[in-house]
């Protein structure tokens, strides 16, 4: 080396300074925490930052590329990406559940829609109109396929229309995602069932078949007696769709899923008196917490670690029940096997029950050339899960018709680095302060609240590194580049990266 060029009072920038380094920063973009919790895998941090950006319909949009019915979810969602929002690790969670219903209610007023595609594809069918349903007929329209929707009950939606209660999931706002999937050219046949009887014929006629029929047989507790309780589903169904509840004043509701907490709090709203039986621990209802406690407050008295052992009748009425502590020893089939723990047992009086345990397939379906979505496919689970198991299956079908290898649904939708899911300890929180969550009820609460994130695995271009850098070997546009040939590897801005997505790596790795 030339040694004026050490003592030189110009610029070194000819000084070639990276080649004494050995190891490089790379920029890596992973997986937030609560990417990976959520069942459709929304990309919140880019999310939040098309809002910070001001792109509030772009938010909107990219939105709809994971969940086409986020005014929905946003109600009644138990938000399992909240449960694991690395802001928890310092104050309270981003409100992921309300600014998804905020972009969901603006997508139903102003009408925005994705574009479809061009394609002109082969008639297919989608037998359900469930939340797995509904999905896969959006997701298979907006990829220019024809659709036509079959429905048993008079209503559209499933479980969305006539298993949850209005005072959680308002009729117009399903009515409203309804009328969406008109608009896209869904054809919606209602009082049309479809049974696997019929798979011969829709291979026939259709080009490709998905069935989101969902689970349509109640389960049955193997106890003394149960031939004189209602099922959960169909006091529901008779309520949402009639408006009509069975007589009694006194009710015992059995299970402690979101089904029997919804029966619960119908009932008790109609000023019956309720106890609620479930053999989970506290703490460990399947219901969402949040509903568990408003059915609390309501006045549902809520018995933990309790099994149902016996339906006491008299001339054929509903006099009580008899009830025990239990625990829980295993599970079967999806339904969990416990034992009394002891001798003790208590007589609840009452003049109605309810069983709420769980759904069964009521048929199997097979045959031809058909593709399961939904609860059917994946056994009881969240409105999120079916949104995200039709959206799948639509997926999977275009794929097909198209002549296309279908990949992973997360890889495609996330365009992440590598699918590591960024902690707490992988963020640098001397730039991380704890603010206080914002109550979202417009767009400038929303922007607020957006800020909030932490934007966990994903550059925000917010110049650390570059700030940093002694040799300013990092180029920042809209994401940062490294200038090779200057950097010495000295890790100083993968220390002071707040998001977690710089990473010191041996050259040429």
């Amino acid at each position: 080396m030339d040694i004026t060029l050490l003592r030189t009072f110009g610029s070194t920038r000819r000084i070639k300074t990276g080649a004494w380094s050995r190891l490089q920063p790379t920029f890596l973009q992973g997986i937030s925490p609560c990417m990976e919790a959520c069942p459709a895998s929304i990309d919140m941090p880019h999310l939040y930052q098309l809002l910070l950006d001001g792109k509030e319909r772009d938010a909107a949009l990219h939105l709809l590329a994971y969940n086409p019915f986020p005014s929905i979810t946003g109600r009644i969602c138990p938000h399992f990406c909240q449960e694991k929002c690395n802001r928890r690790e310092m104050d309270e969670a981003v409100e992921i559940r309300a600014l998804e219903k905020h972009l969901g209610d603006l997508i139903l007023r102003e009408g925005i829609f994705p574009s479809k595609e061009l394609f002109q594809g082969p008639p297919v069918a989608v037998i359900g109109s469930g939340p797995a349903g509904l999905a896969a007929a959006w997701y298979l329209a907006l990829g220019g396929m024809e659709v036509v929707l079959f429905e048993r009950e008079e209503v559209v939606g499933g479980m969305l229309a006539w298993g949850i209660p209005s005072f959680r999931l308002e009729r117009e706002v399903v009515r409203g995602n309804v009328r969406r999937l008109e608009e896209m050219g869904v054809t919606i046949l209602t009082s049309s069932s479809v049974t696997p009887q019929d798979v011969e014929k829709l291979n026939r006629e259709f080009q490709g078949v998905v069935v989101a029929a969902g689970l349509t047989k109640a389960r049955e507790l193997p106890v003394k007696g149960k031939d004189h309780a209602l099922r959960g589903l169909d006091l529901l169904r008779c309520y949402n769709l009639e408006g009509e509840l069975p007589s009694g004043e006194r009710a015992v509701v059995v299970g402690g899923g979101n089904v029997a907490i919804d029966v619960a709090r119908v009932l008790v709203r109609d000023g019956r008196q309720v106890t609620l039986v479930c053999v989970e621990p506290e703490g460990e209802m399947p219901a969402i917490p949040e509903e568990i406690g408003e059915a609390v407050k309501e006045g549902v008295v809520i018995k933990t670690s309790t099994g149902l052992e016996e339906i006491l009748a008299r001339d054929g009425r509903v006099t009580g029940v008899r009830v025990g502590p239990v625990c829980i020893v295993g599970e079967e089939d999806r339904l969990k096997k416990v034992e009394f723990v002891d001798q003790a047992r208590e007589e609840l009086l009452c003049d109605l029950v309810v069983l709420a345990v769980g759904q069964e397939v009521g048929e199997p379906w097979g045959g031809g050339d058909l593709i399961l979505a939904g609860d059917l496919l994946t056994g009881p689970s969240s409105v999120a899960q079916a949104i995200a198991s039709g959206r799948d299956a639509a997926l999977a079908l275009k794929a097909k018709l198209k002549g296309e290898t279908f990949s992973d649904v997360r890889e495609t939708l996330w365009q992440r680095d590598h699918r590591d899911v960024i902690t707490f300890q992988d963020l640098n929180p001397f730039y991380l302060e704890p603010v206080p969550p914002v109550e979202v009820r417009d767009s400038e609460s929303a922007l607020k609240e957006a800020r909030r994130c932490f934007s966990c695995g994903y550059c925000n271009a917010c110049g650390n590194c570059w700030i940093f850098c002694p040799d300013v070997a990092v180029i920042l546009e809209s994401l940062p580049q490294l200038d090779r040939e200057h950097c010495k590897g000295c890790g100083i801005c993968a220390t002071e990266c707040p998001r977690g997505v710089v990473y010191m790596r041996e050259k040429g790795w």
